[in-house]
Order: C-alpha cells, then sequence, then structure tokens
C-alpha cells in the first residue's frame, strides 16, 4: 500500500483530522507442497550427509569485486536452508559459483559445498537449497566465483519436535526515496535474531521524485519491464544495511504490491493502465523479477504461500493475499459484503484452513500483508460497518467472516495474524462480531508492524483506538520493526519504532521499543506487557 500525499488527504479530512490540508524444490516433512499429512509429522530426519565438491578457479579473474550484492538465506526447514548471491557479470555465458557452508564464520571444515551457475536468463542470480543439514543448528556459508569471494553469511535452520522458543523479527514497507534503512540495521546487529519475515514492498515501483525525494533509485522511471524490476531489484540489494540483515539472518519473504504496482490484486492494479502495457506481461516480470532475487524456496509459478514449521511451537503460513486468487477492489459497502469476492482464492483459503486444523504447533502465524482487524469509522444504513480501506480484510467481509468461523468451529487456539502493508504499528483483536466487541470474544490477535521507510499517516491512530475497541494499541506515524518471542505459554510482541525524522538522516539511529503486548492461548486477546524483551546473546554474527 502507497499512502499518497492525495489519500492521506482524503483519509484526514475522512476523520476531522487534517484541514484543507531455479532452485531444489524443498526437504521431506515441512516443506512447502507436500504437508498435509500430520498424523506422523515429527518422524526422524533423513540420515543423509551434506553434498560436498571440490571446485577450482581457472581463468583470468574479474577485474572488480562480483559479489556487490551481498549474500542471504532463506526459507529454512529442520533440514534444509536456501543461499543466494548475484554475480556482477556482463557476460551472456553461465558463471560458475562455488558455495561452501560450515559450522564455523573461518571455514575450518566444509560440511557443505558445491558448483552452480549464475545464467544471464536469471539476471546471473544463484540459489541452492542446502539440505541434510542439522536442526536448529547455525551456520555460516560464502561464494566463489571469477577469482573473487563473497562476505561471509550467517543462517539458521528451524528447530524440529519439541521447542521451547522462538525469536524472529518481522517488517515490511522500505521505500527507499522516503529514507535510510535504519531498521534493517538494528535487525542485523542482534544475534538473538532466529528469523526475519519479510511481509512485503520489498521494492517500490514508482519513478523518481514520484513518491518520497530522499534518496533517488534505479531506474529513475516507473518500473514496468523485467528489465526495470530487476534493476530496482539491484538498488536495492546495494543499500548496506539491507544486506547485512540478510547476511546475518535468514529470512522468510511473500510479497504485496509494489513488488509489481499499487493496490495489485490478481487481473491488474490500481497503479497500471493501458499506457503501461499489458498487465499479464508486468506482473509477470516483477514475479520473476522477485523470484531471481530473492531467498526463496521455489515451487509453483506464481505461487508465494507456503508453510514452514518451526518445532511443535510455531507454525509460520506464508499468505498471498495480493496476487494469487484477490478479486479487484471495490469501493462500496454492498461490494466489501458481497458473499461471492475472495482475497484468498478459493485453492489457497482451503489450504489455510487445511493446516489451521491439523497444525502440530502451539501458535499458528499468518504472515501475511493486509489489516485483518476492522478500521470503520461509521455504518451504513443496514447497520453495518463502513470500511475505512477497502484494499484490506475490510473490503473481503466473507473471506474473513469464513476464517474466523473456522477457528471457532474447529476449536483453534494460537492464532497470530502478522501484517504488513499500512506503514503503522496496532495491536488488534480478532474477533467475528467487531460492534460487540469484549477482550473474552476475540479468537486471535493481529500485530501491524510499522514500514520501514513507507510515510503512515499522522494521527490515525487514536481516532481509529476509540471508534474501534478491538485495536488494542497503535502508533500510526513512526517508523521501525517488530520484535517477536514466542514459548508455549505465551507469545510476545515489541514494536521498535524510530522518532520522527530519524530516516531522513544517513547518520544511524537505533529504534526502542515503544510498546510490548503479550497473548496467552487460553485467553487470545492482546494485553500489555510488563516488560520489553531482553536482548539475549545468540551465535556470533558473521565477520
Amino acid at each position: 500500500m502507497g499512502w499518497t500525499r492525495r489519500q492521506m488527504l482524503e483519509l484526514g479530512a475522512k476523520l476531522g483530522l487534517l484541514s484543507a490540508a531455479p532452485v531444489a524444490v524443498g526437504c521431506p516433512g515441512e516443506g512447502d507442497d507436500d504437508d498435509s499429512a500430520v498424523d506422523d509429522l515429527w518422524p526422524p530426519l533423513d540420515d543423509c550427509d551434506p553434498a560436498t565438491e571440490a571446485w577450482s578457479f581457472e581463468g583470468t579473474p574479474a577485474a572488480d569485486n562480483v559479489f556487490v550484492h551481498g549474500v542471504a538465506s532463506g526459507d529454512p526447514l529442520a533440514d534444509a536452508v536456501v543461499l543466494w548471491t548475484r554475480v556482477t557479470s556482463e557476460s551472456a555465458d553461465a558463471v560458475e559459483v562455488y558455495y561452501e557452508v560450515s559450522l564455523s564464520s573461518d571455514f575450518a571444515e566444509v560440511l557443505a559445498s558445491g558448483v552452480l551457475e549464475a545464467t544471464s536468463d536469471r539476471d546471473h542470480t544463484a540459489k541452492v537449497d542446502v539440505t541434510c543439514l542439522t536442526p536448529a543448528t547455525t551456520y555460516y556459508y560464502r561464494f566463489s566465483a571469477l577469482g573473487w569471494t563473497s562476505p561471509v553469511g550467517r543462517t539458521r535452520t528451524a528447530p524440529y519436535g519439541p521447542t521451547t522458543s522462538r525469536r524472529f523479527a518481522f517488517c515490511s514497507c522500505s521505500s527507499a526515496p522516503h529514507g535510510y534503512f535504519h531498521a534493517y540495521r538494528a535487525i542485523a546487529e542482534r544475534s538473538d535474531i532466529e528469523l526475519v519475515l519479510h511481509l512485503g514492498d520489498y521494492i517500490y515501483e514508482y519513478a523518481n521524485g514520484q513518491y518520497g525525494n530522499v534518496r533517488q533509485v534505479d531506474p529513475p522511471n516507473e518500473i514496468v519491464s523485467l528489465s526495470d524490476y530487476r534493476r530496482r531489484h539491484a538498488w536495492y540489494k546495494s543499500d548496506p544495511d539491507l544486506q547485512e540483515a540478510h547476511r546475518q539472518h535468514p529470512w522468510v519473504c511473500t510479497w504485496d504490491d509494489h513488488e509489481t504496482a499499487d493496490n495489485s490484486w490478481s487481473g491488474g492494479a490500481g497503479n497500471h493502465d493501458g499506457g503501461e502495457g499489458d498487465w499479464g506481461d508486468r506482473r509477470a516480470a516483477g514475479e520473476q523479477a522477485y523470484f531471481e532475487w530473492l531467498p526463496i524456496r521455489e515451487g509453483a509459478e506464481g505461487r508465494v504461500y507456503r508453510r514452514l514449521l518451526q518445532g511443535d511451537l510455531v507454525d509460520i503460513l506464508v499468505l498471498d493475499t495480493r496476487l494469487q486468487g484477490r478479486d479487484e477492489q471495490g469501493a462500496t459497502v454492498e461490494e466489501a459484503y458481497d458473499e461471492s469476492r475472495q482475497l484468498l482464492g478459493e485453492e489457497q483459503e482451503s489450504w489455510l484452513l487445511d493446516r489451521l486444523t491439523n497444525s502440530p504447533s502451539r501458535w499458528k502465524l499468518l504472515a501475511q500483508q493486509v489489516v485483518m482487524g476492522q478500521w470503520s469509522i461509521a455504518q451504513d444504513d443496514e447497520g453495518r460497518p463502513r470500511p475505512l480501506n477497502y484494499d484490506s480484510w475490510d473490503g473481503y467481509q466473507a473471506a474473513r467472516r469464513r476464517l474466523v468461523e473456522h477457528i471457532i468451529g474447529d476449536g483453534i487456539d494460537g492464532v497470530v495474524v502478522l501484517t504488513g502493508d499500512v506503514h503503522s504499528s496496532w495491536a488488534n483483536d480478532i474477533v467475528l462480531d467487531f460492534p460487540a466487541y469484549t477482550p473474552a470474544s476475540s479468537v486471535a490477535v493481529e500485530a501491524v508492524c510499522p514500514g520501514i521507510t513507507s510515510p503512515g499517516a499522522g494521527g490515525l491512530a487514536g481516532a481509529l483506538q476509540s471508534l474501534n475497541p478491538h485495536i488494542r494499541w497503535g502508533d500510526s506515524g513512526r517508523r521501525g520493526f517488530c520484535l517477536v518471542h514466542a514459548t508455549h505459554d505465551e507469545l510476545q510482541c515489541d514494536w521498535h519504532l524510530l522518532q520522527e525524522g530519524d530516516i531522513e538522516s544517513s547518520t544511524f539511529a537505533a529504534p526502542t521499543v515503544h510498546a510490548s503486548w503479550v497473548v496467552r492461548p487460553d485467553t487470545m486477546y492482546w494485553e500489555e506487557a510488563a516488560a520489553p524483551i531482553s536482548e539475549t546473546a545468540g551465535p556470533p554474527l558473521a565477520p
């Protein structure tokens, strides 16, 4: 979601706030497509050794460093993780890339190694799904190509079976023209973070000067073609703070709208018109560049929804509320309440409901894009809450009701929705009947993270809280990230926020905790936590 100046003015006027002013797919047991059998979800892992392959460089080394976009890892399973890099090369030929994995950052003993190809048809990006690893283990990795060696990366596999705690950060909405990525730097500097969830708007599609003017991006035009999307990803990956956050932690990513175009849906986008070519071509270009440039495990074409189990404690259900099955956004209350309208699409919705029912984990985390909790400031003639944001779940009321009714009907506890998109921070209780809200009626909770840099909407939080009591807390102006710590007894979320104006300076500013909320599986509503999550020492960061 991109809050333009016009949209913020219109919103403020409504509220009276403003005056006129190709990688191998998965490993058995915890992957993506073949994970519906849960009767025996924790069988012994395959008894195997990681692949090792010797490699020696032959030929003339490249004159300049070829690893200018850094390294990354993602989608960790109990016995596998995706490693990513890119080789900067003008050659149309494939470039051989060697990778190494070790338990130590000095690579005294190499546990896994092999040779990849970085080809021009993948923009010289390279990914490998390293398998036969040990659960809940920190590994270090690096790449070599054309006589150069990459920076050392650090990653961690998921736990397996009984698990006592998990700690991760989640974030979204990094509009580089609006400022600097201090929140990414803060995430990178914490050794106790085990995983980073990025919930979309990793890049923005706008031309320079169209949405923010603190920094200039490449290409300078609005991105439409495959070449454009690749260049924009390359520009973002050249940012040192983003690189460092990727280098130190494994990521789980899903897209929102700006990876293609603002307010996109399956068949179009608000920021796409006939002069920008065919939407199908533009969507395909954005999706292809995303899969090339992100450390995501690739399955079915165009599909990002997937499951990542974190032992018996956390079940991460990554959703696509943007492109997979979404109908076009409506503009009327009648459309919002239309029973036939889809947000997830029938296939993805069925997949989600099945996984929720059969999850083996205490906490079921829905890592998704748009706000699920109601935002309403009025009712229509029939007494129905009138949505404020038709791009969110409010614009698809039947889809939200089906999900909540399923949670209630199957007696599912521990559902926590993690959301990005709206460049602001919220702690919401999720209920079936919002006008009749009481804490006891809450069946799930939602934590909405702020933007890394993308701008919020001023005094929105206070106005919405007064009219929507299920919103337990909110901050609609500051940027930052969220930190989550989960045990079997409770799940806590801390909002780490920067001060206004911090992101406009290239000098690093550290975010601080502005709110801490906790939920327990026997109550399932937010309560204020007694203290922020304490920082602990994790495995050494990569040097």
